[in-house]
């Protein structure tokens, strides 16, 4: 049976329009591109998890596991019939902690806003999202299984020697604005600085360990549109004579990202760049690779366990910076797992937006973090930071992401319509990046 989809005439075979929310209404768009096909596979990805991790769920729970598996198995089968059909989204009935929320969210959507494609992208794939973990939720004994734990600690893993040269260079840098934003600059491209540690060619074994060269492996600097570090590190500068500096790092990926935040935290606290660094994590199971506070944990025991002293020493030492409180991991907020744009959390969330204004810069990582902050809507590309972020101004704002998606700001004039010319995907490949600040 043909889908409800292929045959719609509300979907347009054009780009998605300046000045409008990304949808997957405009079939040129990536939105459409991640609802048809991006999405079901990874839903479909879930379904393998189960399986192949069917074996250790029956040895932990017991056959009755395999009830709780062909339920979910079944619920997620729909969701796929459910989103290729274009249907309307449907409220929260289980034992969702956010259900009152994410139902109030739902009921004030505008009638031609409230299915999969017709939907702002960000409201469909959230909502996406949300539904394949109330399955768990929904469950006997699967209530707290990641789904996506296998992918993230194997991203860690393959990561092997970035780890090492990474750490062993890190160790006693000096406190200067060069190390703090080559540290930031590594941070952002640590999925691409990864490959291309891999494929570098170090002319002495010392290069290993030396953060100057290890930055030039990482810095795709060429591909850094926007590169406001210096206003970040003027900001701490301002306030490195108070009692108390607090930064909340608004984390995105878990595996080797997690590592690169670590050192970068690690740097700011031992050079009193901050005194407690505040992480925000996601409470569930989110967009495949975001962090989790199960992440964060194994994370500090694999670098305790590692081989290497470096390593391991690095490991201990976070323990540590935790035990002292200097990092704090936030208690989860739903709110980084809603629909909402940044804007509406002082409306939403007024304690999360209290918190957040207490500390000198909030630092938000990742793609999805920035759509958020911009309302996944399609400004000019030249449009200030400050203007798109619709008043959102608890504190000084950092915002550090690599392209990977329509929603951009603050790029000097012509430089969109130079990428286009040279690359007509740089928008959704993720090989640029930008590093953006605007103070409260």
């Amino acid at each position: 049976r043909p889908s409800a989809l292929s045959n719609t005439s509300e979907l347009l075979d054009v780009a998605t329009p300046r000045h409008s929310l990304l949808s997957g209404r405009f079939k040129q768009s990536f939105a459409y591109v991640a609802l048809q096909a991006r999405m079901p596979g990874i839903m479909q990805q879930v379904i393998n998890t189960l399986h192949s991790n069917e074996h250790d769920l029956i040895k932990l729970h017991g056959e009755e596991v395999l009830k709780d598996i062909q339920v979910i198995t079944h619920s997620i089968d729909s969701l796929k019939r459910e989103l290729s059909n274009d249907r309307k989204f449907t409220l929260f009935h289980g034992n969702e902690v956010d259900k009152a929320e994410w139902n109030a969210f739902l009921s004030e959507l505008p009638q031609p806003k409230r299915s999969y494609f017709r939907a702002s992208w960000l409201h469909s794939e959230c909502y996406l999202y949300r539904r394949l973990f109330s399955f768990f939720e929904g469950s006997k004994h699967l209530r707290n299984f990641d789904y996506f734990a296998d992918l993230k600690q194997e991203d860690l893993k393959i990561s092997e020697l970035a780890i090492k040269c990474m750490t062993m260079a890190t160790r006693n840098l000096d406190k200067s604005f060069d190390m703090f934003s080559k540290l930031l600059r590594i941070n952002l491209w640590s999925n691409h600085f990864e490959i291309q540690l891999n494929s570098f060619y170090f002319s002495t074994v010392e290069d290993r360990s030396d953060i100057n060269v290890l930055s030039a492996v990482a810095d795709l600097d060429k591909r850094l549109l926007v590169d406001e570090s210096q206003l970040v590190w003027n900001c701490l500068m301002k306030v490195a004579n108070q009692e108390e500096i607090i930064v909340d790092y608004i984390c995105d990926n878990a595996g080797f990202e997690l590592f690169t935040d670590f050192l970068l935290i690690e740097y700011m606290l031992d050079h009193r760049l901050a005194t407690q660094v505040r992480m925000h994590v996601k409470a569930i199971p989110w967009y495949i690779s975001d962090a989790m506070p199960t992440d964060v944990n194994w994370t500090i025991k694999y670098l305790m366990k590692h081989a290497d002293d470096y390593v391991s020493n690095f490991g201990w030492k976070l323990q540590r910076l935790f035990a002292e409180k200097r990092i704090l991991l936030s208690p989860p907020s739903y709110f980084w797992t809603g629909p909402q744009a940044y804007f509406v959390m002082v409306d939403c969330n007024l304690n999360l937006f209290r918190l957040i204004s207490h500390s000198e810069v909030a630092i938000f990582k990742g793609d999805l973090n920035y759509r958020k902050l911009l309302g996944d809507y399609i400004w000019d590309s030249t449009e200030d930071f400050i203007t798109c972020l619709r008043g959102f101004r608890p504190t000084n704002i950092c915002a550090m992401r690599t392209v990977k998606c329509e929603v951009i700001c603050g790029l000097p004039e012509g430089t969109a319509d130079r990428l286009l010319h040279v690359d007509p995907t740089w928008m959704i490949s993720g090989s640029y990046g930008v590093i953006q600040y605007t103070d409260s």
